[in-house]
């Protein structure tokens, strides 16, 4: 394929059936080509031919390398990125390993400085480029049964405004998405038991998505809050 150097080109790591394909399909819509990386990436012929689903293990560096180079090399320089993935485990803080605690670790912070890293010399050579990175409740509450989770959150936001102090002068938008309720899909009704109206919607989050990434850089966002309006908080 012909590299177009006029075409925006955005990664999507952790596209599931939910929020990361709403963001994926939001992204086509505003002109973007789009890379949605899943450990099992399942083609989405409705999506288009500029849409690349790409298999990845977010926590393993040269999958990560290697899904981002197929990317550019079929679309060109990305110039945003959106990390998304996530693991979840709900367990008392006694019942949870080594295992678990080190796996969320690796989706969530491992996973983020292997993607950032790889995309982020070339947004500083074109001085522009924005970096999303989805939070949760967790990020700022930590709840009891989710230690290993509620951990790896702090620390992601934690990592996202040292991101955002260091690169923001530089051109580079980084904001961090605290996502504050069940998103709605198979696992917020069947796990959680949450009705429609209880849950983020992911085509409503995407358009948040999306504000974030069309803002002017005189009036950037560095942390944005959503949630359902009977959510507490």
């Amino acid at each position: 394929m012909n590299i177009n150097n006029t075409q925006k080109v955005a990664i999507v790591a952790g596209v599931g059936q939910g929020l990361g394909l709403a963001l994926c399909r939001r992204l086509l819509e505003q002109g973007y080509a789009v890379g949605g990386l899943s450990r099992k990436a399942e083609p989405q012929p409705k999506l288009g031919d500029k849409y690349l689903a790409i298999e990845c293990d977010i926590t393993d560096k040269s999958s990560v390398d290697h899904a981002i180079s197929t990317m550019e090399n079929s679309f060109g320089t990305v110039s945003v990125y959106i990390h998304n993935a996530a693991y979840l485990i709900h367990k008392s803080f006694l019942e949870t390993s080594e295992r678990d605690f080190t796996s969320i670790w690796k989706v969530s912070c491992i996973g983020a400085l292997f993607g950032i890293q790889r995309v982020l010399p070339n947004m500083l050579v074109n001085k522009k480029g924005t970096i999303l990175v989805s939070g949760a409740t967790a990020s700022i509450k930590a709840s009891a049964e989710f230690a290993a989770f509620a951990s790896a959150k702090f620390a992601l936001r934690g990592l996202t405004q040292s991101l955002a102090r260091e690169f923001g002068s530089q051109g580079i938008h980084v904001a961090h998405i605290i996502l504050d309720g069940a998103i709605w899909g198979w696992q917020a009704e069947h796990k959680f038991g949450r009705e429609w109206d209880e849950c983020l919607q992911p085509n409503a989050i995407a358009d948040n998505y999306l504000h974030l990434i069309n803002q002017h850089r005189s009036a950037w966002t560095q942390e944005l809050d959503m949630r359902p309006d009977v959510e507490s908080f």
